[in-house]
């Protein structure tokens, strides 16, 4: 079930991608590899019509994660020059060293184990001082043990 949930949005994303190519300058367009437009046309869903209002700019566009990704990758890898390539790297190994730290602080193994020990000295404290208390029979509790001996010996 996952996996249809996820290459349908894959295809959904490649039929948005292919949408917005669509409107791109002929320069930029010929700098993709006939191959991957291909790829994108038999990956793409054709009863999708995304209708993209283009006049607010790309940024304003509600484009899911997996349709940035690839516009992204397209950017890179088909359109940028090696300038822009370098550029664009420094921007994405900042994004990654920025997501990590931000892990990093939110999953800190280090603070996990911390928080066990803390855990384990409150519940051995409590333990401390917990006192034994004398179980006490009631007569009616007593009675029944009696007749159930006395049945069990016959």
């Amino acid at each position: 079930m996952k996996n249809n949930i996820q290459t349908r949005e894959y295809r959904l994303a490649t039929t948005e991608v292919k949408y917005i190519l669509d409107y791109l300058p002929k320069k930029m367009k010929t700098s993709i590899p006939v191959d991957f437009l291909k790829f994108l046309d038999k990956q793409s869903i054709p009863d999708y019509n995304p209708n993209f209002d283009f006049s607010q700019g790309l940024d304003k566009l509600k484009l899911s994660r997996k349709t940035k990704a690839l516009l992204a990758m397209i950017y890179r890898n088909f359109i940028c020059s090696e300038e822009e390539k370098i550029k664009y790297d420094k921007i994405l190994n900042q994004n990654e060293n920025l997501y990590q730290i931000e892990l990093r602080k939110k999953y800190n193994p280090d603070e996990i184990f911390q928080k066990n020990k803390k855990e384990t000295n409150i519940i051995s404290n409590s333990k401390d001082k917990v006192q034994l208390v004398e179980y006490k029979e009631s007569k009616f509790t007593k009675f029944i043990n009696l007749l159930k001996k006395i049945f069990n010996r016959k």
